[in-house]
């Protein structure tokens, strides 16, 4: 015991502000707890939306309802078990399940289509079940990632990560003009009138932060993301009287115990039995746990690119999988969506270059007492959409130039050009087809509601297609045609 609290002193006495772009090391309170709530604040709202747009989906089924309480328990269950899958992938369980890098986990869009499916055929006993038994199986997958992993050429990683940034810009951009605020749209029609308010408090955020990072220098400038967010935040609120930009009737409490909580296994809110046990979905689940799989993939290629000049080791593989795994398993358990590693989070890092685990570690502590204290929580659900918007179109925009670098750095051979197309066009430009992606759920027959759920993700689609003609199409196809010898 001596030993551990002796060991522990020395940690923070050697405290020093340069240990903020290392990997270990502590870092002064002081300079630790922005950069952490850096990485909450870009992450907090899409963390929780998954569960939100689920259980919306559900309860729009005739004669189906979901309690308050089972919603309340899912928003509360989704950011506490960001905490915990973000501190596995930081300090790993037995040395081996987790990354031991800076990555920082979330909720996933990619099993949203799917899970929504699920949810409105089967019930959501069904899928909670489902996800709980996919996280178990990706838990082996990713114990023998260094015999799989390298039947992924360099090229899908490089385009899962184009995939990523793309996705991630469609969604950047609607919140940036606004397009999902209330009254925006009139019959159908876009209605700039309404929008601009979001338009310029988005725009003024952006403004803050590039105008921060150019003026400010030294260990500041990474504050820029912090900065725009409190500035778009004020700005927000003189709109108040206007449209109410910033909502603060969340913060009405009905008694003392609203204050605190904790997240509750989804089984004491939940009527379940065997019944809601059904292979089919369990399968469906479990293919788009392996795409989320190449997503995390492709996000830690990223993160050991830009910051380490490398590509990821097996033990990163083999710990990041199975951590994945072993989080996806415990949010099922949770009632809430399953995680992966955040991408707009790994694009603060390769921004700032603060890859201090220490200083994420106070995002998880963070994270985690939001989920038991309610005001917290809510405080930072007050944050209205275009303020995240303008702070993270430059992030989100990173993860796509970082793709493209590593597309670069696989060589812009005649193979790898066809297959980046493809990819893009056709991975990507489907997802952009609103009669197709929005068809999920109106089929009789349930395979094609999941195969639509499923090719509606941009990242699953490339990762696909990419994989695919990474082997169908040969390796001499890059080789110049032969001349013909001319006779003498």
């Amino acid at each position: 015991m001596k030993s551990v609290l002796h060991r522990l002193k020395n940690f923070f006495v050697s405290a020093s502000p340069d240990n903020a772009f290392r990997l270990d090391g502590a870092v002064p309170f002081r300079h630790a707890i922005p950069h952490a709530l850096q990485h909450i604040l870009v992450m907090f709202v899409g963390n929780i939306a998954p569960i939100l747009v689920i259980f919306a989906y559900v309860m729009a089924k005739p004669g189906v309802t979901v309690s308050a309480d089972l919603v309340n328990n899912g928003i509360r269950s989704a950011i506490f078990m960001a905490g915990i899958g973000t501190l596995i992938q930081l300090y790993p369980l037995g040395g081996k399940v987790g990354a031991r890098l800076p990555l920082v986990a979330g909720a996933s869009f990619t099993f949203l289509g799917v899970l929504t499916v699920i949810g409105y055929a089967y019930g959501l006993g069904t899928m909670f079940i489902s996800v709980m038994i996919g996280g178990a199986c990706i838990i082996p997958l990713g114990l023998f990632a260094h015999r799989w992993a390298r039947f992924i050429k360099p090229i899908v990683g490089a385009m899962v990560v184009v995939g990523l940034g793309l996705s991630l810009l469609t969604v950047g951009a609607k919140d940036f003009i606004g397009i999902n605020e209330p009254g925006v749209f009139g019959n159908g029609v876009y209605q700039f009138g309404t929008a601009w308010p979001y338009i310029l408090v988005a725009f003024i955020t952006l403004t803050t932060c590039i105008l921060w990072q150019i003026l400010v220098r030294g260990r500041y400038q990474n504050l820029s993301i912090l900065v725009g967010l409190g500035v778009g935040f004020a700005v927000a609120c003189c709109f108040i009287p206007y449209n109410n930009m910033v909502d603060f009737s969340v913060f009405r409490f009905e008694s003392v115990g609203d204050f605190i909580d904790v997240p509750r296994p989804v089984f004491t809110l939940l009527q379940m039995s065997w019944s809601d046990f059904n292979i089919g979905p369990i399968l469906i689940v479990l293919i788009i746990y392996i795409v989320s799989t190449a997503e995390s993939i492709g996000a830690l290629s990223s993160l050991t690119a830009s910051m380490y000049g490398r590509a990821p080791s097996n033990q990163e593989i083999r710990g990041m999988v199975t951590a994945n795994g072993v989080s996806g398993a415990l949010c099922g358990f949770f009632g809430c969506s399953p995680n992966t590693v955040y991408a707009q989070n790994v694009g603060i890092v390769t921004q700032t270059k603060v890859t201090n685990r220490y200083t994420i570690l106070l995002a998880t502590i963070l994270l985690v007492l939001a989920s038991f204290i309610t005001p917290f929580a809510r405080l930072l659900q007050c944050i209205p959409k275009c303020v995240l918007a303008g702070t993270l179109i430059s992030v989100f925009g990173s993860i796509a130039v970082i793709g493209m670098q590593m597309l670069s750095e696989c060589g812009f051979t005649k193979k790898n050009v066809l297959i980046a197309s493809i990819s893009v066009c056709l991975g990507f430009g489907v997802t952009l087809i609103g009669e197709f992606t929005n068809s999920a759920g109106a089929y009789d027959i349930e395979i094609l509601n999941y195969i639509v759920a499923l090719f509606s993700s941009p990242v699953a689609n490339m990762f696909i297609l990419s994989l695919i003609l990474s082997y169908a199409i040969p390796e001499s196809f890059n080789d110049p045609p032969k001349e013909k010898e001319t006779e003498n």
